[in-house]
């Protein structure tokens, strides 16, 4: 569960990691090429070929011999900048980082200390103590730095949650076996998570690929779509892992969404399977007191109109439904997602 330290970049400027995956695209292949391209001495062109390796851009498959990735070939198709939205989440795709942001979104009132980035890093890795983690901290707060998702200010680190809104349309967790919402930096937290994902890997497959085909449907993109831009309209974090659609925290307190596309026929065989899709996510990431969403296409038919006062009052799920853009929910609904600002029906 402690993240390899050789997982941990150690090379400080992110551009000049970017220009390492632009010299492998043009044909360098050993990192003493590499080195030499981006005006390095050998030694960091091996830094600074394994930090290219970490972001996902290029592969090392044989003895010294770098290529560029498919995800690589699709950043230097795009365009290799650093405001290139594949770059971004590459950086953010890093397993410290899908810990670290959320650490720093969890203290953004009062900012971090160096000194408890570090600290944050020794938690969570295997990093020595008195030597390795304040070396790898430079590396770690010169990238996001000039990402622009961290800003310093009186030697304290905030989140700039804006410039990850504004460039990548949700924020990607990678694993399945790791806390979407941690809200701790202790390793039983990320234990918990792990071991019941273990528990129920032959239900995760199903749910996995039941989510690759929701998420195929127009219907179903939208919903997230809309969603998520209210989330982001209240300055927060729009989050997704391979199963949960979508989740998010505000105000400290933590949100999970299923979207269901419904139609009169299957309607209340959808209400169950994101009935119960909610429940166990919410077990799986460990969040007992997180909030539960139901989010459907369009309100519930005349006969199964009823199951919103189930699930509201006896399951203690919320529902919201789309109509013509606008997010609608009852009353109820409405006072306890303030910040989704839903349509009165």
């Amino acid at each position: 569960m402690l993240i390899p330290s050789d997982q941990i970049p150690q090379a400080d400027n992110l551009i000049d990691v970017l220009r390492t995956v632009i010299s492998v695209s043009q044909g360098s292949r050993t990192f003493q090429e590499i080195a030499q391209s981006i005006g390095k001495v050998e030694r960091q062109g091996r830094y600074y070929r394994k930090a290219a390796e970490i972001i996902g851009l290029i592969i090392t498959p044989s003895s010294n011999s770098s290529i560029l990735t498919p995800l690589g070939q699709e950043f230097i198709r795009t365009g290799a900048v650093m405001t290139n939205p594949v770059f971004i989440q590459s950086v953010l795709n890093i397993r410290l980082f899908q810990r670290l942001i959320p650490f720093l979104e969890s203290n953004n009132v009062n900012g971090l200390s160096r000194q408890g980035i570090i600290d944050f890093i020794i938690d969570v890795s295997d990093l020595e103590r008195n030597s390795m983690a304040p070396r790898r901290v430079s590396s770690v707060v010169s990238w996001l730095e000039e990402l622009n998702i961290i800003e310093r200010r009186n030697e304290r680190f905030f989140l700039l949650t804006a410039t990850i809104n504004n460039n990548v349309d949700l924020l990607n967790f990678t694993s399945i076996d790791e806390p979407i919402l941690p809200r701790s930096t202790q390793l039983s937290e990320y234990e918990t998570v792990q071991e019941r994902s273990n528990s129920a890997s032959e239900t995760i497959i199903t749910y996995r690929n039941q989510a690759a085909l929701d998420r195929a449907d127009n219907a179903h993109r939208r919903l997230v779509n809309l969603v998520a831009q209210r989330i982001k309209d209240a300055g927060q974090i729009p989050r997704f892992n391979q199963l949960i659609d979508l989740a998010t925290r505000h105000d400290g307190n933590d949100y999970i969404f299923e979207m269901k596309s419904i139609t009169d026929e299957n309607a209340r065989k959808q209400v169950r399977n994101g009935l119960s899709q909610l429940y166990e996510y919410q077990y799986l990431q460990n969040l007992p007191n997180s909030n539960l969403v139901l989010v459907i296409e369009r309100n519930l038919p005349n006969t199964s109109r009823w199951m919103i006062d189930y699930l509201e009052n006896d399951r203690n799920v919320s529902v919201i439904w789309d109509g013509d853009n606008n997010l609608y929910g009852t009353d109820l609904t409405r006072s306890r997602f303030e910040f989704l600002n839903l349509t009165p029906i």
